[in-house]
């Protein structure tokens, strides 16, 4: 039974009771038949142990001469065991290495407990500057001295309900709103905070905490204290922990956002649900921003299924990743996913590549060769950017999808395939199809489940912690120590447009890991770099195509064509030798001989003969 003096209100005391204006701490010894005070100072050290020289002297035969110390720093109180033989518990744990306390944690020493009090804070909101200060200090104490720090986001369920866009990046001071009430959110957190704890409040009012030496469990559950005490307001509360969930002021803070913004409704969510590390393939990837994070759990869903999927989005913003995990998910996972850019490659070589071609078929053709449709089939094949199909292909491509059946070029044989399609585009194919570029029904056979993947300047949460991920990998690449990035560093990368997406960034982490001889990159080396990016580097915009000629010839006269242009050339550059011609082509001579001949190809010195 312990017991409090008179005139303090312990920590949780029911509110409308008073305190004294005091700073008053101190220990509450149980030792002997009557209770007694051990008062604390402001800082510095008290020595406990049965030793003349102790500061806080105890009788008690099996505590030792020097058994345990706590430290105290502008209102941070912290206990080490001192080697002693029969050890020191905090509240039943034992004590290994240091420990943060907080008021009403006991202290047991063989049979003595102590228990700490503190008078109740007198914390006020401060500035997110100051804030965000604030975090990077206690993150890079953390880091030093191996301990933990948390910060807790909490936000109005009605501020999501509406759709806005939270930026936790642009932190500023704000009057009283409608979102969160501030006089009742205040009370209710600040009557659950340490002297050493800080908040403050964002540009779109929702309120960020700072607890030092704070675990995971601790913080989750202040975050149910504070949601009891405001029972009457729909609240979504997110956390993260330094260094388990990062090792920055922007990363912990855009985390503590993103999980609590993406939170069910009434429960607190940890890093776990709001900011995700996922495998996919070979490549490990960082998921905060909310819209990112319901389309990968739409790709958990939709994997299982045979559909085909398309992926629109701009270049180098993960469209590839998305398809690997619809394919990695998927019960096709055994099999390798095959992939084809449609964009790459000429039209006639990509209806090779993708239907295969019968041995005669054209120039060259001197085997039967399948093509990836055949070779996916058991597995997927992604096409990227399969707006730039021709018609033609496209066409080809739509009887694939609706038969199953597929048929190489030069060939009359069908081939059944059983393959799943997942395509990409970076074009509006529904303006493709409104001006007749695309075909409408292979636009609806593709698109029967679409996933449209935003670009990265439409993800601010993921930017800072996507940066600091590629930054660390480069720095680990090149065998150098890592590099920190400062706040003015972060705001500069949240300035960028990045049209290069993911890509883009990560193409600027690498650079800075292999040319700057820092240890924290700046605002100022951000925007030398960006600066220096060529003029055409904009914003991505669909490349218009060229206008549908009035009609088409038959496939067959171009492969003709194509196929007596390149005779007419190696006979050219062999002076005429058909032999040294046909080995130019990679063409067997007896056909070169026949072709020569269908095309009337006779080399001049046998005219002359004649």
């Amino acid at each position: 039974m312990s017991v409090t003096p008179a005139g303090y209100t312990p920590h949780g005391a029911v509110e409308g009771e008073t305190a004294p204006d005091h700073d008053q701490r101190y220990l509450l010894v149980f030792s002997g038949p009557t209770p007694w005070m051990h008062p604390l100072p402001a800082s510095g050290a008290v020595v406990i142990g049965r030793s003349e020289s102790a500061d806080l002297r105890l009788d008690d035969a099996q505590v030792s001469r020097l058994h345990a110390k706590l430290a105290l720093d502008d209102g941070r109180i912290a206990i080490t065991d001192l080697g002693s033989h029969q050890g020191t518990f905090v509240n039943g744990v034992p004590l290994c290495g240091e420990r943060a306390l907080q008021p009403g944690d006991r202290i047991r020493l063989h049979r003595t407990e102590l228990e700490l009090h503190a008078a109740p804070q007198r914390l006020t909101p401060i500035e997110p500057a100051a804030f965000r200060r604030r975090v990077a200090h206690e993150v890079a104490r953390a880091i030093n001295d191996g301990r933990m720090v948390s910060v807790v986001c909490v936000v109005a369920a009605s501020a999501l309900a509406s759709q806005r866009v939270p930026e936790p990046a642009a932190l500023s001071q704000a009057a009283a709103a409608d979102l969160l009430d501030p006089a009742a959110t205040q009370r209710a957190v600040l009557g659950q905070l340490r002297r050493g704890d800080a908040v403050t409040w964002s540009a779109d009012h929702e309120l960020y905490v700072l607890l030092p030496d704070t675990s995971p469990d601790e913080a989750d559950a202040l975050a149910t204290r504070i949601r009891s005490k405001l029972a009457g307001m729909a609240l979504q509360i997110g956390r993260v922990t330094c260094p388990t969930d990062g090792y920055d002021a922007a990363r912990l803070l855009a985390g503590a956002h993103a999980a609590a913004v993406t939170v069910d409704l009434d429960r607190e969510g940890g890093a776990a649900r709001g900011v995700q590390t996922l495998t996919i393939g070979a490549q490990r990837v960082i998921i905060a921003d909310p819209s990112v994070l319901r389309l990968y759990a739409l790709v958990e869903r939709l994997a299982s299924s045979e559909i085909p999927v398309l992926i629109t989005g701009e270049t180098g913003c993960g469209k590839e990743l998305v398809a690997t995990a619809l394919h990695t998910r998927s019960r096709r996972a055994s099999h390798r996913l095959i992939s084809l850019n449609c964009a790459a490659l000429h039209d006639t070589l990509v209806e090779s590549e993708l239907f295969g071609h019968a041995k005669g078929a054209f120039s060259g053709a001197i085997a039967h060769r399948p093509g990836l449709l055949e070779a996916a089939s058991g597995s997927t094949l992604f096409l990227d950017e399969v707006g730039e199909l021709t018609l033609a292909n496209q066409a080809k491509l739509l009887r694939v999808l609706e038969s199953h059946r597929v048929t190489r070029v030069g060939d009359t044989r069908e081939r059944e395939v059983d393959v799943r399609i997942v395509a990409a585009t970076n074009r509006d194919l529904e303006a493709d199809v409104a001006e007749g570029r695309f075909r409408r029904d292979l636009y609806f056979r593709l698109s029967a489940a679409t996933l449209a993947l935003p670009p990265l300047r439409q993800r601010p949460h993921e930017l800072p912690l996507l940066a600091a991920a590629f930054l660390d990998e480069a720095c680990r690449r090149t065998g150098r120590r890592a590099i920190q990035i400062s706040e003015g560093a972060s705001q500069a990368l949240l300035a960028h447009a990045w049209p290069g997406n993911v890509r883009e960034l990560k193409n600027l982490m690498q650079y800075v890991a292999a040319t700057m001889s820092v240890d924290e990159l700046l605002a100022d080396h951000v925007t030398e770099r960006l600066a220096r990016l060529p003029p055409s580097v904009a914003p991505p915009v669909a490349p218009a195509l060229p206008p549908i000629p009035p009609q088409f010839r038959p496939l067959a006269d171009e492969l003709r064509e194509l196929e007596l242009t390149r005779i007419r050339e190696a006979l050219a550059a062999a002076r005429g030798n058909q032999t040294r011609a046909a080995a130019l082509l990679a063409m067997p001579v007896r056909t070169f001989f026949e072709k020569v001949k269908q095309y009337g190809l006779t080399p001049r010195k046998k005219r002359a003969e004649r």
